[in-house]
């Protein structure tokens, strides 16, 4: 029998008898947390009504972890507290933190968790770490960062976590439990939550997503039985029960082993025998059992004793002093109050003061009159106000209050809003801001208040987002102000791909301006024609206008970086030649830097001009610019925790790696930002980046892989956009692989037609031309497959960009073949060679090879192949590597059989994470820059030790001398 098991039965022999009928739940509590201790992380769910014993079972676990050497770490969601940000987190870590040594501090502390602590004002945080602007979103650095605490502390030694009422959670810490659970198997940590079935007024999916997670082992607590029952009823009533009156406490109760005590104490007070006879007396009093009970023994109390009790239950937990202001009483009285509540069992004993049971508290605050409520709440917040309390204790009282046009509560709800903005918890900023507009607030003031929703709202997608916004547009106090509501609801249908309703809204803000505000009106046209042009439907209606806005950005006299960075996109785009989009896309980031960061509305907007012109650069091939842009932009957003930011990076690093032909890099940053599923990315960055992850995996012959990674993004890629365009021809990459040309073909014209009713034209953004003529051409449809690839190579040539210029003649001189063909190939080599695609080259080399191989030109075509091999081999592309040994050998030439050993033996994830130990990084801080675990972390290290023979990180440099770093 289990330790827990011996003492449910030991408590079996007490008066209350907490834990009856609890031996084999207890005993599953127990083996979740042997697990825990083993290295093997576990979740449990208690499910059950209210007082059914929930708490009570908590409480055995807590000791049961305690006396196995577990830390235990505690927190109660409670009713007013549901809106609190990070409340139910808040109460976990703060007593660990604030009990924690300097030393053991600053090591809790280390890296993200200290960002995520600065946020949050937690105990030992420098208030340096926090305090973001509001250009940043916080939300994503915050769920990492705690998830790092947690895993500090873990790595310290077996922690348990225990939420009770998690019911009453606010959203914010259930969306940290979410983020927990996938993680959670790999720490030595049990989370174990107890919770009542379907709550009104929780945020139901996402407490589903928590309570229903796959790894969760839910106990439903079941009523006691009659023999519990009959248990109960003699402890107290000092005599053995008859049967019929047992019959009747179960019916009244229905076996809730909370009711089945007040029951039985109501019995016992008013003097009731347990016989036959007094079964009728169980009805009357069961019926009552909790609300009138309470209340008689609340009317047997002295008066200030109930005063203190209703102030109590405003407050639903307080220390002493303020519950004696709120039911004003001086403190001597307060104290004989909570005293005498204690001894009837109303209130615990100890402080702060709290009602035995929820069930209790809401007896009392419903005998209230909605306007006693309402005062009561009101009075409670100014009271926590003068004493300097944080505001989200104030505001969660005013949620609750009445409106009244007071302007105080008004700016203490958006101070609250705003702090939960920061602290990256939008769903509880949503609801302090959407408070604040019922209260109301001054009319001058309506409009930015419904901005700064309609964005929260935004974030965490809900679904009437546009409608705040366009509210925010319509309520503006003057055109100017209306124009930037405008420009805020215009990027954020941008960012979830709703790009004609961008535009529209962009045009109509745009036409109420007068001439004064020609700068405003400028900025309006840009993102307007921006998203026009991100969807074919709408493309065409701006193509004069995307014309005009180009010309504009060249004869500006100082033209803004917004009006830049579009006119880099429209020039690389249309086909300018490279180095004139290259340089509109320099100035707009040298423009964007100089300039005054405004008050930070939106948050998205740096994202949006910073994409535009880093992804010109990628597209015109400048790649050593852009490289150190994207490293920087990428370690600023880990620093400062901007998750837009650091999704917008990863992204465009991802794709610039795949066409470098790095495909480790590319597979790492990829991976890195789709593990982070968090990222408040719009589609467009998870869509890029499936789309380059797909095509990483196939060039290393991951076929399998490939079609896992494009499975959750797969709907996406026939939306026709052409930001999806990239997905489609991933996926038709892949499809040819897998031997289905066909409809890999299908997808290189889908992609095509949506490019071509887009009026995009550049080679360098995606060469479909190319693809589907060779996917032509493997079909036995010459004539289309020479059409395509003669009319890349002369949009190619046009661009003068050496990448997109090799892509089209090698497949121009596969498909010509002859002399023609190879001299093709061979200036494709030498393009490549300047364009830094060593991937690229090496497919042409192949190329190459194989012609002059079935030309009868061995000798030549095995040197050609041979470098193919080796640069294949070495860059990890197996499908071009077994292609290019396939020549080799029918040449006549035996290469040895490559075996993988050593460096080359190692997968993209090793390769990453030797990379860092190599420059030094600890297990922790590779495990925090690539977002997987410190365990996930030491398994590939020790693979990589294996493979590489090595004993220790120190002669990691060493042995991968031959190997380029990547970057953090």
């Amino acid at each position: 029998m289990s330790a827990l098991a011996v003492r449910s039965n030991q408590m079996k022999d007490t008066a209350t008898g907490q834990l009856l009928e609890r031996s084999e739940e207890l005993a599953r509590i127990e083996a979740a947390l042997v697990e825990a201790r083993a290295g093997r992380g576990t979740f449990l769910v208690i499910e059950g009504p209210a007082g059914i014993g929930k708490t009570a079972l908590l409480a055995a676990a807590r000791t049961a972890a305690a006396d196995g050497g577990m830390r235990v770490l505690r927190s109660r969601g409670t009713e007013l507290e549901r809106e609190f940000a990070f409340g139910v987190v808040r109460q976990l870590f703060e007593p660990a933190l604030a009990d924690a040594s300097e030393v053991e501090r600053a090591d809790l502390l280390e890296g993200a968790a200290g960002v995520a602590a600065g946020l949050l004002g937690l105990p030992g945080a420098s208030p340096a770490d926090g305090a973001p602007t509001s250009a940043v979103d916080p939300s994503f650095a915050t769920l990492h960062g705690l998830y790092w605490l947690c895993s500090n502390l873990a790595a310290a030694g077996p922690l348990c976590l225990m939420v009770d009422d998690a019911h009453w959670a606010d959203a914010a810490s259930l969306r940290y439990l979410a983020f927990l659970l996938t993680r959670i198997e790999e720490l030595d940590a049990a989370l174990v939550v107890a919770t009542r079935p379907r709550e009104a007024g929780t945020d139901a999916e996402l407490f589903a997503t928590v309570t229903s997670d796959p790894s969760a082992d839910v106990i439903r607590l079941p009523p006691l039985t009659r023999a519990a029952v009959a248990q109960l009823v003699e402890a107290r009533l000092a005599g053995v029960p008859d049967a019929v009156f047992v019959d009747a406490c179960l019916r009244a109760t229905r076996g809730t082993p909370f009711l089945v005590r007040v029951l039985v104490e109501a019995l016992s007070e008013g003097g009731i025998a347990p016989t036959a006879e007094a079964a009728r007396h169980v009805e009357r009093i069961g019926a009552r059992t909790v609300g009138r009970s309470i209340r008689l023994r609340l009317r047997r109390l002295p008066e200030h004793a109930g005063r203190l009790a209703r102030a109590l239950a405003v407050l639903e937990q307080s220390d002493l002093l303020q519950a004696a202001r709120l039911a004003g009483l001086e403190e001597v009285e307060a104290a004989e109050a909570a005293e005498l509540l204690t001894t009837a069992g109303i209130v615990e004993s100890g402080r702060p003061l709290t009602f035995i049971h929820p069930i209790v508290r809401s007896g009392i605050y419903s005998e209230l009159s909605t306007a006693e409520r309402g005062r009561g709440h009101r009075r409670a917040a100014q009271l926590l106000a003068e004493q300097g309390d944080a505001n989200e204790r104030v505001a969660k009282h005013l949620l609750v209050s009445e409106p009244a046009a007071d302007p105080w509560v008004v700016e203490r709800l958006v101070e609250t809003a705003c702090a939960a903005g920061k602290q990256g918890a939008p769903e509880s900023e949503a609801v302090f801001l959407r408070r604040a507009l019922v209260e109301p607030p001054p009319p001058g003031d309506r409009s930015a208040l419904l901005l700064d929703l309609g964005m929260a709202d935004a974030s965490v997608g809900v679904a009437d987002w546009p409608d705040h916004l366009q509210q925010a547009v319509d309520t503006a106090p003057n055109a100017a102000a209306a124009a930037e509501a405008a420009m805020v609801l215009g990027l954020a249908l941008s960012r979830a791909g709703r790009f004609a309703e961008a535009v529209e809204v962009l045009d109509r803000a745009a036409s109420s301006l007068d001439s004064d505000h020609s700068e405003l009106g400028l900025l309006l046209e840009a993102a307007a024609v921006v998203a026009g042009m991100n969807d074919p439907v709408t493309a065409s209606s701006v193509a004069v206008r995307r014309e005009a806005l180009r010309e504009r950005a060249t004869g500006h006299p100082a033209p803004p970086p917004e009006l830049l960075a579009a006119a880099a996109v429209i020039s690389v785009l249309t086909n300018e030649p490279a180095e004139v989009g290259a340089d509109l896309a320099v100035r707009a980031l040298a423009g964007e830097s100089a300039r005054p960061r405004s008050d930070g509305r939106p948050w998205f907007a740096f994202a949006t001009w910073f994409s535009q012109a880093t992804v010109s650069l990628l597209w015109a091939e400048r790649h050593a610019q852009v490289r150190p842009l994207l490293d920087a932009s990428i370690a600023q957003a880990r620093a400062t925790g901007d998750s837009s930011r650091l999704a917008v990076g990863l992204a465009h690093r991802g794709w610039l790696a795949l066409r470098r032909g790095d495909l480790i890099a590319a597979e790492g940053d990829t991976r890195t930002a789709l593990a982070a599923a968090e990222l408040p990315a719009p589609t467009l960055y998870r869509v890029l980046n499936g789309g380059v992850l797909v095509k990483t995996l196939v060039e290393q012959g991951e076929l399998d892989s490939a079609q896992q990674a494009l499975a959750p993004v797969d709907s996406a890629a026939e939306s026709g956009s052409i930001y999806a365009a990239v997905l489609r021809l991933a996926r038709g990459r892949l499809r040819v692989q897998q031997g289905r040309v066909a409809q890999g073909l299908e997808d290189f014209l889908a992609v095509g037609l949506a490019l071509t009713r887009g009026l995009i034209t550049c080679p360098s953004y995606l060469p479909w031309r190319s693809d589907a003529a060779l996917a032509q051409l493997a079909l036995g449809e010459h004539e289309p497959a020479r059409r395509l690839a003669d009319e890349e190579l002369e949009l190619a040539r046009a661009f003068g960009a050496p990448r997109a210029l090799g892509v089209a003649k090698r497949a121009a001189g596969v498909i010509a073949g002859g002399d023609h063909g190879a001299s093709l190939l061979r200036e494709a080599i030498d393009a490549f060679e300047r364009g830094d695609a060593r991937l690229e080259r090496a497919r042409a080399l192949t190329d190459l090879g194989a012609q002059l191989r079935r030309r009868n030109r061995r000798t030549e075509a095995r040197e050609l192949l041979r470098e193919a091999l080796d640069a294949a081999h070495h860059a990890g592309a197996k499908p071009l590597a077994l292609q290019a040994e396939t020549e080799l050998r029918a040449t006549g030439a035996r290469p040895r059989r490559v075996v993988l050993t050593g460096l080359d033996s190692l997968t993209a994830s090793e390769r990453r994470i030797a990379e860092f130990a190599g420059q030094g990084l600890t297990n922790r801080e590779i495990a925090q820059t690539l977002f997987i675990t410190a365990r996930t972390v030491e398994g590939h290290l020790t693979s990589v030790f294996r493979k590489l023979g090595v004993d220790s990180r120190d002669e990691l440099p060493a042995a991968l001398a031959s190997g380029a770093p990547v970057p953090a």
